[in-house]
């Protein structure tokens, strides 16, 4: 499979695909590109298998693609831990470094890679590593943008994207962090939030809002 391909997969399953339909034009805003270019790429990807596609609510993975799509990630992740880790990588420097090398690496130096490290549970930007913590941290995870008003979350990860990381950071929102929304302002397209961890109060657009995943928080 081509890079290209192995990236439109890997944002798929990292937009939720795995378990709901994903608009194409939410696949053309995370990757720069026109929702054509989309709509042709996903063309190739359903005629191999990999996605499944319905008009007007978009693309969603196929058991095999999201199993390919797991591997990727894990891979992806794992040159993140190193490189934050052994070379002193900031978080928000590592996504294009692990992007590269994540599509030329063996499932054997994944594995020698992992053993390396320790067996890291996740990678600098909360997301799991093990496909099975994957797996079940996927299914708990919701977009903090589909939060019930006033509902205590904690954040679990952020899309591991240079701008989107230099954004939660200067909001001071950091993984791990207990957040509650307590007010919605849908003509600014503004979340109001406080962050109950840090006792501070941020606000944050609803579009950059579905790039933070939470978890809600047991009472």
């Amino acid at each position: 499979m081509s890079p290209t391909k192995e990236d439109y997969l890997k944002v798929l399953f990292e937009l939720g695909a795995w378990k709901i339909q994903v608009p194409n034009k939410e696949i053309a805003e995370r990757l720069g590109i026109s929702p054509p270019t989309v709509t042709e790429m996903m063309n190739s990807l359903v005629k191999a298998g990999w996605v499944t596609y319905i008009p007007y609510k978009g693309s969603m993975l196929t058991d095999e693609g999201a199993k390919y799509a797991k591997k990727l990630i894990r891979k992806h992740r794992l040159w993140e831990v190193f490189l934050v880790k052994n070379l002193n990588f900031e978080k928000d420097e590592v996504h294009d470094e692990a992007e590269l090398l994540e599509h030329s690496t063996s499932d054997l130096l994944a594995d020698r890679l992992e053993a390396y490290l320790d067996y890291p549970s996740h990678c600098p930007h909360g997301g799991a590593i093990p496909l099975d913590l994957m797996e079940k941290q996927e299914k708990v995870s919701i977009r903090l943008s589909d939060v019930e008003l006033n509902q205590p979350v904690n954040i679990a990860r952020m899309l591991n994207e240079e701008k989107l990381v230099h954004y939660f950071q200067r909001a001071n929102l950091n993984v791990g962090d207990q957040i509650k929304i307590y007010e919605v302002d849908k003509t600014l397209d503004l979340l109001f939030i406080h962050n109950i961890s840090r006792d501070e109060n941020v606000e944050l657009s609803q579009t950059i809002a579905q790039y933070l995943f939470v978890v809600i928080e047991e009472q």
